[in-house]
């Protein structure tokens, strides 16, 4: 069943030389550092992308 996405921004913080992410949904994960930074880049260039492209609707969930 498709989800509508999340407008919350998720958290990150810095502990023991990780980067944590607390999110919504649930979500909760630890990074390298480099891996933080490439996501982050990966992440500003899909949203630059999604700003870009027209509003497509969601298809109708089906229920039952």
């Amino acid at each position: 069943m498709p989800r509508e996405p999340h407008d919350t921004p998720t958290k990150a913080s810095a502990e023991h030389g990780e980067v944590m992410l607390d999110g919504p949904a649930g979500l909760a994960a630890s990074m390298t550092p480099r891996a933080a930074r490439a996501s982050a880049e990966a992440i500003g260039a899909a949203a630059d992308e999604a700003e870009g492209q027209a509003a497509v609707p969601r298809p109708p969930r089906e229920i039952g």
